[in-house]
């Protein structure tokens, strides 16, 4: 994976409002980021303790409806289970049905919401997921 790789694809899949190449480079050095998949599509998580956080997930529009995003997820997920990591948080907009749906496919479930959190005023859906033998995260894929 490449910083300009990954900007690419970020832009590409938010309609042009992707994050810059200088921030994918930073996750790629930092121990406490988790960028897992491939230029085309990938998830960045970060760690903290015994929690995490989904910063973004992002597939080119040409590889979007294949199941990469979820095989990515859920591998990403493993990876962390096995780092000791016991709960997976992210923030979702709500009109994003298919997020959502690639989401809650995963394990996630929403715990709240946060009114006009996008500057759009789109509502963001809180979910979560906790790490164990039963959660998707932990079959093979």
């Amino acid at each position: 994976m490449t910083p300009e790789g990954l900007a690419r694809t970020h832009a590409a899949a938010f309609g042009g409002n992707g994050w810059p190449e200088a921030d994918f480079a930073r996750y790629l050095d930092d121990p406490g980021i988790l960028v897992h998949g491939t230029d085309l599509s990938f998830v960045v998580l970060r760690r903290a303790g015994p929690e995490a956080e989904v910063l973004t997930l992002a597939s080119d529009p040409h590889c979007q409806g294949k199941g990469l995003a979820t095989r990515n997820l859920e591998r990403a997920l493993r990876i962390l289970a096995h780092q000791g990591v016991q709960d997976v948080f992210l923030d979702v907009a709500e009109d994003n049905i298919p997020a959502r749906a690639l989401y809650t496919r995963c394990g996630f479930t929403e715990f709240s919401r946060r009114y006009n959190y996008y500057k759009n005023g789109t509502t963001a859906i809180c979910m979560k997921i906790v790490l164990s033998a039963a959660s998707p995260a932990d079959k093979t894929t």
